[in-house]
């Protein structure tokens, strides 16, 4: 079976558009199943039913004309109940309607599953016979697996497909994912492929004149030129550790992009009018295909090597055409997996918006997009990457939508919402100068986030109470190899002086999960559950006290230096950080014994991120001077939810019940104990979120900086005693769902319903 489930697989993902790998796809399903008809529907959401794409063994003429509505026939009930249906007399069904268009009336067996992508049904596979039987489980079981495993590669066809027709008739493609950080772009498309494959675009044609092959073929002899090189310099740096026999691969691979074997190929598809990629991908896959045709198994395991020396060849294509490229003034950028570095490189008065194909929104680079106050979409998982390379966007981050090529009236109708967005801005903004004091007179301490994006200029200092969250790793995560003593103390000094004398909260290196350094690699099944923050730091002491020093050093003569321990779960964690800080101090003495009277000891606190340190405080009351509450890593914990994963991204949710009584619950305690507390997640950054967290008794919030002036205007609107009766209704809630549309009422009734602006409805 697994033998049969490749090779469909594998030929539907050869083909060039929808049609064919929906004809490819019934074709093989009726032949390896034996059967004497399959067939396809797809749901078009847009007129409410389904409309048959393929078939082999219906009447052919039907394709594309024949459709069925989404609550009517078998097909419709399949669609309703999510699940197959089995019968060995179809015609007999309550629910079956006759059409003489598809000719289906000598048929009586019938087996049907649900094509189900992202939790959306996008069609139905049908077989039927007959021979009047119900189908074995063997079979139904073959179907499921079939269908699971062609949903997410059949969706991404179809998206490409509309996509192409909506090009060809000018009309405007609308795709959906998750808002990151809100707003609204209107920009051409940056597109950034640090993982290439043949999948990521669809092959096109170019102009169809001499001088433009030409460029083309020019264009691919450089890629395989810098492939050879590449493949030569990996030989000569494995010479003296790998036996010939084995260094004779890269003799074959240096055969295989031989001007007879490739090249001539792809050179003649160029020929043809196919672009460089294009061409290299046709003649690639028909290799492929031809290698995996074959019984023996050793030629079998060669196509792997065709693959791979492909998409060598393709990256410096793509690498030379975008070396060729200079960045547009208003970029989108467009990734698979945004990462820091990538935000890093680009010019930030050009880059107004992004999009990224995988990760999560409440990832840490997509904390950086909001930090930044750029518009971010994430999990548009179906977006074919290289095919919207260019292309004139709107991001519309309220209502979680990316339009493709949008019309002339729907950038003029987003070019007002945009004006309107910035009145919206300047009303936040004009009271960023006054306290955060609330209708009933009590002071909110709004401190920031900070360190995400070190190049940054430190603009903020008199604007807010201090910083509650610094991330040492973000300079770090800049470097090729761990900073020295002296960089460290240099970064630190700048930010402590910068914000003297207000409180300046330094996390303690926290890598692990999404953030990594590029010159220490670790390689985990779990990063999220494996090598973390202050784990890491305890496992290499030799780091973790030059990291220790540089603070004690830059807050020499300062004073605001507060120390935060992330990751914490257990009470030996920090007796030994309080050891190696005592080190640190007393090798100082040591060093600077003329002038140790400048060095203070700072305060010591650890972070509540992880579930059991909730129950660990009374034992933190004893242990440190404060406890900051992590609610990002404490939501993706207590919901066991990956928040980097755009599979399962609606779950993450700071609202959830089940949260929101946790927070309650250490806000209580820490009173209790009069431990001193704060939280600096990305909850305290929402408006709704802050009223909450201010109702249970957080009187210091830490955010990024673009939502400093959002809360404050909200804060200054609203009396505690107010907020405290919504957070007791929000508590007994069941559903984040119903604790949302609380805090919505709440806010309409008083007067601050800008809150709610939203661009489109999502």
């Amino acid at each position: 079976m697994l033998a049969r489930l490749r090779k469909i697989a594998q030929v539907v993902s050869q083909q060039p558009d929808l049609n064919r790998a929906l004809e490819s796809f019934v074709s093989l399903v009726k032949e390896s199943m034996k059967t004497q008809c399959c067939s396809v529907y797809f749901a078009d959401y847009n007129q409410d039913n389904f409309v048959l794409m393929a078939t082999k063994g219906l009447n052919p003429d039907a394709v594309g004309k024949f459709r069925i509505g989404f609550t009517e026939g078998l097909v419709g009930l399949v669609a309703q109940r999510e699940e197959p249906i089995n019968l060995a007399f179809a015609q007999d069904h309550p629910r079956f309607i006759y059409s003489p268009d598809v000719d289906e009336d000598n048929y009586n067996a019938f087996l049907a599953v649900p094509i189900v992508h992202q939790k959306k049904i996008i069609g139905v596979i049908v077989i039927q016979q007959s021979l009047a039987r119900v189908f074995s489980q063997d079979e139904e079981s073959f179907l499921i697996t079939l269908s699971a495993q062609l949903a997410s590669q059949l969706a991404h066809a179809e998206v490409n497909e509309i996509l192409k027709q909506d090009e060809k008739t000018h009309q405007t493609s609308c795709l959906k994912g998750a808002s990151g950080a809100p707003g609204i772009a209107i920009g051409e498309a940056f597109v950034v492929m640090p993982k290439l494959s043949f999948t990521s675009f669809d092959v096109k044609k170019t102009d169809q004149d001499k001088s433009s092959n030409l460029e083309q073929i020019k264009l691919f002899r450089q890629a395989v030129a810098a492939t050879r090189n590449e493949f030569l310099i990996m030989s000569q740096e494995l010479s003296d550790t790998l036996p010939s026999e084995a260094l004779a691969v890269f003799q074959v691979y240096q055969q295989l992009l031989d001007a007879k074997s490739l090249g001539q190929k792809v050179e003649k598809e160029i020929k043809q009018g196919w672009c460089a990629k294009s061409a290299l991908k046709r003649v690639i896959e028909s290799i492929v295909g031809q290698f995996m045709a074959m019984q023996d198994s050793y030629i079998k395991e060669r196509a792997i090597d065709v693959q791979d020396i492909g998409l060598r060849v393709l990256q410096h294509v793509i690498d030379t055409e975008h070396a060729l490229k200079t960045y547009p003034d208003n970029m989108i950028l467009v990734t698979d997996v945004l990462t820091p570095s990538m935000i890093a490189q680009i010019p930030k008065e050009k880059l107004i918006g992004v999009i990224s194909i995988s990760g999560g929104s409440n990832s840490h680079a997509s904390i950086l997009t909001k930090a930044l106050g750029i518009p971010a979409i994430w999990g548009v998982i179906d977006l074919p990457l290289l095919q919207v390379d260019g292309k004139e966007m709107i991001i519309d981050a309220y209502a979680s939508k990316v339009y493709i090529s949008p019309s002339k009236a729907l950038k003029q109708e987003y070019s007002q919402f945009k004006k309107q967005e910035g009145i919206l801005h300047d009303q936040f903004e004009s009271e960023y100068e006054l306290d955060t004091t609330t209708l009933d007179g009590k002071h909110i301490q709004l401190l920031l986030n900070a360190g995400l994006e070190v190049s940054t200029e430190l603009t903020n200092a008199h604007f807010c109470d201090g910083v509650g969250l610094y991330r040492t790793e973000a300079w770090f995560m800049q470097k090729s190899r761990f900073p020295t003593q002296s960089e460290q103390e240099t970064w630190y000094r700048e930010v402590l002086t910068s914000y003297h004398p207000s409180p300046v909260i330094m996390r303690t290196l926290d890598i692990g999960g999404d953030k990594v350094l590029s010159y220490f690699d670790v390689d985990e099944e779990n990063p999220f559950l494996g090598w973390r923050g202050i784990r890491f730091s305890l496992d290499h002491p030799e780091l973790f006290l030059e990291q220790l020093k540089a603070m004690l050093k830059a807050n020499a003569g300062l004073g605001n230096l507060k120390i935060l321990l992330p990751m914490v779960t257990n009470v030996n964690e920090v007796e030994e950080v309080k050891r190696l800080l005592q080190q640190a101090y007393f090798e100082l003495e040591d060093e600077w014994a003329d002038q140790f009277y400048q060095i203070e000891r700072p305060e010591l606190g650890v972070m509540l991120e992880v579930p059991s340190s909730i129950f660990l405080l009374p034992e933190w009351a004893k242990k440190v001077d404060f406890c900051s509450v992590g609610s990002n890593d404490l939501t993706q914990y207590l919901l066991a939810v990956d928040r980097t994963n755009s599979q399962v991204a609606e779950l993450f949710d700071s609202y959830h019940p089940a949260v929101l009584r946790a927070l309650h619950q250490i806000a209580t305690s820490c009173n209790e104990y009069e431990l001193p507390f704060s939280l600096c997640g990305e909850l305290a950054a929402d408006p709704e979120g802050a009223i909450l967290l201010v109702a249970m008794g957080y009187k210091s919030l830490s955010m990024n900086p673009s939502s400093i002036n959002k809360v404050k205007w909200v804060l200054r609107r609203l009396k505690i005693a107010d907020m405290k009766i919504l957070l007791n209704m929000c508590l007994q809630q069941s559903s984040a769902i119903e604790v949302h549309r609380m805090i919505r009422n709440f806010i309409i009734s008083h007067g601050l319903s800008q809150l709610l602006y939203k661009v489109k409805d999502a």
